[in-house]
């Protein structure tokens, strides 16, 4: 098998085994009643009995035509089940169970006739975990055993009651003695409640491939965009959020409420992906009081303005019926791109899709400004609400309502009274024009903030280069400069020094030259001292030519060692001259080098600040644009909770005609319908008589219908439960638009049918909130999980519908390493403080803001009770709540507050509901977290109960924030928890620590 194969074999298993539970206690031990072992007579027996019932009940006659009873064989604890089971599989020691839960095997039902007894067709009903208790294994196929069960007691009670049940007892009696009979005034109605509702579908998941279950199931393989919003965490996500936010992305239409109001950025972020994201599933994270409502609003808004869209640019309005569906009567199958904007609400908590849908069409839902519009728009309004928008589907009931409606809207479009507007068509275009103009303005706006945010970190990055470089290259200079002045001193060291040579060899030359001139005249003077007949006194070698030639030789001698001399120091003088030239020109290339260098770096300054100049000027001139524009861009770098409570670009006058466009569409919606009537009219009966269209070559029409009936009533509701008998006929990505709300409570399975049927998924919820009602423990699931080796990310006893629709979402929030969770909602609108800081500490990581008009301190404390508990009943806390609550009710005679009263326990809430009795309190406003989820009060109190008798209850009441956290969000005003407070200290809870410091900070600021 494969993963898919395995999670939904495992879910159908938990499934399977969650039926069967039977409470003995029930009914004060007086509705199941110990069968006997053996008995002359069963017939008499049973009649006996209910005759017995009959007058105990004082039933007329006409009122018993259906009385009857149930058997319930093999009656047995399921903990001992689970623990045979896990010694079998070899199991962790985790999966083994300790509860009181008790299960029967197989139950089959009789009907009175005449005499006798019936058995009633289809009554029989074997359990998986009867199975696994006789067979000590699970079955292949639970159907298949419960198909030879019914063979086996078809023949057995084909025709003889008595003879039947002799041997069925005598049969039963050898497995077990335990087992019980329930009498029931209409035991044709039991059947169907011991089913899980979720099977079909389940297996349904299991035969067809669906892309959006393998999503739902895994997750979403591709890489998440994280919408970090915070400018200081590491992981902002400036980018993603500023592209989600350009006006091109925000809806043209919008839901009639207050236009002063526009929705919080985050909420602007999620309406926006969820109506223009290609992406097939989509998950929201809302604490309480962020407007998940809101935004869904907002978003069936949109859908029913783009159909309307659609509609006008159809040549033609009236749509060809092209299939017959009775005799004459034909049907047009809706334009995919009309129908594909349908929408459906579901969620587990019935509670929920009533809010949703009963809160639509109400009058006060619509701004006193709007009313008197959409009012004359008259969408088949009724007392009380402005038009038929939204209504509850699921149950047969309901569905019976749902197709009256539409019955009576075909009525009223087909009467002579009806008014046709063609006009509806025209207006609308107009005022789309109009809102998608404003539109387009405003992202002619983001459009130049998109050319000037790059242009703004162009020039802060040109700046910073332009300071670096510029810091650089005078850095350069200085070193420049101080260079230039060292070798302008070496050189002006050496030119002194040559200067002073050359003076030297001056003085030398000056000498020479007088020394030259005095040999000369000494030479001269020696050749005119010749002796007279030289040549002839040198033959005879006269003494006097000896004393002329030397005197001659050493007056030559001397001229030309001067001569020599003066040559020398003449070529000294030269080489030094040339030397200081040398050094001056050096001295001036140096001047001229250092002055080359100055210009450039003058050139380059100017040229770098003109380029800045021009850079900041165009810069100046968008901003001109957007600062002149109407329209307030998206501002990033504000304070987080400024951001978080921003709504870029569009004002109040947007709002407004976008609202107008609204009703417009409305208006468009009624004409259209008018326009086809004949296929509104064919659409409730097709829905009526649905079973005659369940076969292969008909069934289509059941799905062209819906696509009427969901179109002229724009928003129909669901539960879970209800889905599989609503749209069983209806096949794989059959349903336009599913909105899930309160996903979180609900178990991942209930929603399989839903999300197989659905093209588009969006589930709204919080999982910091109430975990899914799972009648079965960890241990079971986990068995169960490892008996189909399925993930245990997925199956488990905490996973839920948001928490895999938040995995399979694209879009979403990196709240830890670990955790991914859908696009968060930040902004909080319901509670004041200590009860806000409460919740944003203990389950949302400080990330909630509180708006400014709400920054007032409510009221909170930890009341210190302690005292001996019964069963998590402290009576002692009754009792104060007892008197604390009569006091409140005594002092507010004439306004009282609302207020509600929150235990972790069910006997807590039983008891404090009979102690608050006796001074006339609402038993209703007594109840676990689960009672409560969605609502809220002006004042809460959190009775924990349990005492030092009962720590490991204690220790559960506060090991997760969930509870904590949903009942300090019920209430608006005042939040108290009574509790023995060094009981729930000495847990160190990070939960009860930071509520305690919240609540002291709360009490410190009520005392200024």
């Amino acid at each position: 098998m494969n993963g898919k194969q395995n999670v939904l074999d495992a879910w159908i298993s938990i499934e399977q085994f969650s039926e069967g539970d039977i409470d003995l206690k029930e009914g004060g031990n007086v509705k199941y009643k110990q069968l006997p072992t053996s008995c002359e007579n069963w017939t008499t027996f049973f009649a006996n009995k209910l005759n017995e019932f009959k007058e105990h009940r004082k039933l007329p006659e006409k009122k018993v035509k259906n009385l009857g009873f149930t058997i319930f064989f093999d009656v047995f604890k399921f903990d001992n089940l689970i623990n045979e089971l896990s010694d079998k599989f070899r199991l962790p020691e985790e999966y083994r169970d300790d509860n009181n839960l008790k299960k029967f095997t197989y139950c089959l039902s009789f009907i009175t006739t005449g005499d006798s007894f019936k058995l009633v067709d289809k009554s029989i009903f074997y359990t998986i975990s009867g199975y696994a208790h006789r067979n000590g294994e699970f079955p292949v196929e639970i159907s298949n055993e419960e198909d030879d069960l019914n063979k086996r007691m078809a023949e057995l009670f084909e025709y003889d009651f008595e003879k039947g049940m002799f041997e069925l007892i005598e049969q039963e009696a050898r497995l077990s003695t335990q087992n019980y009979y329930e009498i029931q005034e209409d035991v044709t109605k039991r059947a169907p409640f011991l089913h899980s509702f979720y099977i079909d579908d389940l297996n349904l998941a299991k035969g067809n491939e669906s892309d959006n279950i393998n999503r739902y199931l895994f997750g979403f393989s591709g890489k998440g965009t994280n919408l970090d919003s915070n400018k200081e965490s590491k992981l902002f996500n400036a980018k993603d959020i500023t592209e989600t936010l350009e006006p091109k992305n925000y809806p043209l239409g919008r839901f009639p409420s207050n236009p002063e109001w526009g929705l919080s950025l985050m909420q602007q972020v999620a309406v926006n992906v969820a109506i223009n994201d290609k992406n097939n599933i989509i998950g929201v994270n809302g604490p309480p009081g962020t407007g998940k409502t809101t935004l869904l609003k907002d978003i069936f808004a949109e859908l029913v303005v783009r159909q309307a869209y659609e509609i006008c640019e159809l040549n033609d309005k009236h749509l060809n019926e092209t299939a017959t569906y009775y005799m004459s009567g034909k049907i047009a199958q809706m334009p995919n791109h009309i129908m594909d904007k349908n929408i459906l609400v579901a969620s587990s908590n019935n509670g929920a899709v009533q809010n949703i849908v009963n809160e639509l069409p109400q009058k006060e839902q619509i701004d006193n400004q709007f009313l008197n519009s959409i009012l004359d728009t008259d969408y088949f309004a009724n007392n009380g609400n402005w038009g038929m928008f939204a209504i509850e589907g699921g149950k047969s009931e309901n569905r019976k309502k749902m197709i009256e409606t539409v019955k009576q809207m075909a009525k009223v479009l087909k009467s002579a009274d009806f008014v046709s507007n063609e006009d509806v068509y025209h207006n609308f275009t107009k005022q789309y024009k109009l809102v998608n103009a404003m539109r387009q303005d405003a992202q002619k706006i983001a459009d130049i903030q998109k050319k000037l945010l790059p242009l703004e970190d162009k020039l802060n990055e040109k700046t910073k280069k332009f300071q670096r470089e510029l810091s650089e290259k005078i850095s350069e200079l200085n070193e420049k400069k101080a260079r230039r002045e060292e070798l302008m001193q070496e050189i002006d060291d050496v030119i002194e020094l040559i200067e002073t040579k050359l003076h030297s060899l001056d003085v030398d030359k000056a000498n020479i030259m007088e020394q030259l001139e005095l040999s000369k005249l000494n030479l001269e003077a020696v050749k005119q001292q010749k002796p007279i007949l030289f040549w002839l006194l040198k033959i005879i070698n006269h003494k006097s030519t000896y004393t002329y030639l030397e005197q001659l030789s050493s007056a030559s001698n001397l001229l030309t060692e001067l001569l020599i001399n003066y040559k020398n120091i003449e070529e000294s003088y030269n080489n030094e001259f040339r030397e200081l030239e040398k050094m001056r020109n050096l001295k001036g290339k140096c001047d001229e080098e250092m002055e080359s260098f100055n210009t450039k770096f003058r050139t380059w300054k100017d040229k770098s600040r003109e380029k800045l100049t021009e850079l900041k000027y165009r810069i100046s001139l968008l901003k001109e644009e957007i600062n002149t524009s109407n329209f307030k861009p998206l501002d990033l770098t504000q304070p987080y909770s400024n951001l978080q409570l921003d709504n870029p670009w569009f004002d109040e006058s947007y709002r407004v005609e976008q609202t107008n466009l609204f009703i417009a569409a409305i208006a468009v919606r009624k004409q259209f319908l008018y326009e086809n009537v004949k296929s509104l009219n064919g659409s409730w009966i097709i829905w009526n008589k649905i079973q005659d269209y369940a076969t292969p070559e008909k069934k289509y029409l059941i799905t062209w219908a819906w696509s009427w009936i969901n179109f002229a009533i724009p928003v129909i509701s669901t539960t879970f439960a209800s889905f599989g008998g609503m749209f069983r006929h209806m096949g794989i990505g059959s349903i336009a638009n599913l909105f899930i709300d309160e996903a979180g409570q609900a178990t991942p399975q209930s929603a399989v049918g839903a999300v197989i049927r659905s093209k588009r998924i969006m589930a709204v919820g919080d999982p910091s909130q109430i975990t899914p009602v799972v009648p079965l423990s960890n241990g079971i699931i986990g068995l169960i999980a490892s008996r189909y080796t399925a993930s245990e990310n997925i199956v488990n006893g905490y996973s839920s519908v948001q928490t895999l629709v938040d995995k399979a979402s694209q879009f979403g929030y990196r709240k830890t390493e670990e955790e991914w969770i859908g696009m968060p909602l930040w902004v909080h609108r319901r509670c004041l403080d200590p009860m806000f800081s409460i919740s944003n500490e203990i389950s949302y990581g400080g990330q909630m803001v509180l708006p400014p008009n709400m920054t007032n301190p409510g009221k909170g404390s930890w009341i210190d009770i302690k005292g001996k508990s019964d069963n998590k009943f402290v009576r002692e806390q009754g009792e104060f709540l007892k008197s604390k609550i009569s006091s409140i009710l005594e002092d507010k005679k004439e306004e009282q507050p609302s207020i509600y009263i929150i235990s972790p326990f069910k006997n807590v809430v039983i008891q404090l509901q009979k102690t608050l009795s006796t001074i006339g309190f609402k038993k209703s406003n007594v109840g676990t977290v689960h009672t409560f989820q969605g609502k809220e009060a002006d004042i809460v109190y959190l009775v924990l109960g349990a005492s030092t008798d009962e720590i490991g209850a204690a220790r559960w009441a506060i090991s997760e924030p969930n509870l904590m956290n949903v009942a300090a969000t019920r209430a608006k005003k005042k939040f108290y928890i009574i509790g023995d407070k060094q009981l729930y200290k000495s847990f160190n809870s990070e939960v009860v620590e930071k509520t305690l410091v919240a609540l002291d900070k709360s009490q410190q600021t009520s005392a200024k």
